[in-house]
């Protein structure tokens, strides 16, 4: 099968590898799409990954075979899944927080990844998709309930303010989130003039060009120097960290989902005396990714706007070293026959 594998920094390959054959609980997915994320983006720029790797974790396709002991999934059923593998039986996974699993493996990070025609699932994380018209926007549920994470790890006050830095995927989802959660007024930060584009066409209420205005007088302009009561970080930089956390009005929440991997200096006093309580989100649960699957599929969220290229597996290293050019959604298609 064919196999998009990390050699090293900026170095990857598109490779023949065997076709895996499922163990007990497994199923063999034939891969139709493939999205291209933000951490396959860092392990191409680092390459910390273990050289021979396949990468990828935002899958969708149909089931091409079955392992022993797997019960209600049948070949030519049509799937997406969980890239988050948790063991089940930690004192995380027993109360629903499988995405801090102390034995947790990942598709793309520890177990081979699913930027290949065939990926081995474990059968509890897949989740059933209607038809064949699903699966473009299902390979988008990955991103969705990471989303949806971020928002679960808010309070949401539908009257004020909410700031979101960064439009790239996570940024956007998170917008649609907000808005299909009644949110007011949203407010986008994002030097790409697309991504700007993108976020005003999905709902923001005013999106801003952090290179072109002084974002902190923006924000007061824009509250009556009260500040923002909600800010999401997606851009998982220093800067970006340390900016939301001092354009939170006092007793407003700051919302990490991205991750930085520098350390970051804030101004602790000032945190401190505005009682600015920030929050991490880490993944998400399967609870949340079953409900991303569900939002997609039940046509409660509209994720198009965000795919904006659909390209062959050998195409796939010039859209890595391209990912500087606004691109937020490319997926790689592996196979474009009919299903």
């Amino acid at each position: 099968m064919k196999a998009i594998v990390i050699e090293g920094p900026r170095s990857l390959a598109l490779v023949d590898k065997p076709v895996p054959v499922p163990g007990p609980g497994e199923v063999l997915v034939r891969v139709k799409y493939c999205g291209i994320c933000g951490s396959d983006l860092h392990a191409y720029e680092t390459g910390f990954l273990q050289p021979g790797l396949t990468i990828g974790h935002e899958f969708s396709g149909t089931i091409a075979a079955l392992g022993t002991k797997v019960d209600g999934w049948r070949a030519g059923d049509y799937v997406t899944g969980n890239n988050i593998i948790a063991c089940g039986r930690c004192r995380y996974c027993l109360r629903g927080e499988d995405n801090l699993c102390l034995e947790m493996r990942r598709l793309g990070i520890t177990d081979q990844g699913s930027m290949a025609e065939y990926v081995l699932v474990p059968a509890k994380d897949l989740v059933r998709l209607p038809d064949q018209r699903s699966l473009a926007t299902a390979a988008l549920a990955e991103p969705l309930s990471v989303g949806l994470h971020a928002v679960n790890r808010a309070v949401l006050d539908h009257k004020q303010p909410v700031l979101i830095i960064g439009a790239g995927t996570i940024g956007l989802v998170i917008l649609a989130v907000l808005k299909h959660r009644g949110a007011g007024s949203v407010y986008v930060a994002e030097p790409n003039q697309f991504r700007r584009e993108t976020a005003s066409k999905m709902g923001a209420e005013k999106v801003l060009d952090p290179l072109e205005v002084n974002l902190d007088r923006e924000v007061e302009n824009l509250t009556e120097n009260r500040g923002m009561s909600l800010v999401f970080d997606c851009a998982g930089h220093a800067e970006t960290i340390a900016q939301a956390c001092s354009l939170g009005a006092a007793g407003s929440m700051v919302v990490v989902p991205s991750i930085c991997y520098q350390p970051v200096t804030l101004n602790f006093l000032s945190l401190v005396t505005r009682e600015v309580k920030i929050n991490t989100a880490f993944g998400k649960t399967g609870r949340e990714f079953r409900e991303a699957v569900d939002m997609i599929t039940g046509g409660r969220m509209d994720l198009s706007p965000l795919v904006t290229a659909i390209i062959s597996p050998a195409e796939t290293e010039k859209a890595f070293r391209e990912t500087g050019s606004g691109n937020i959604k490319t997926l790689v298609l592996f196979h474009d026959e009919v299903d």
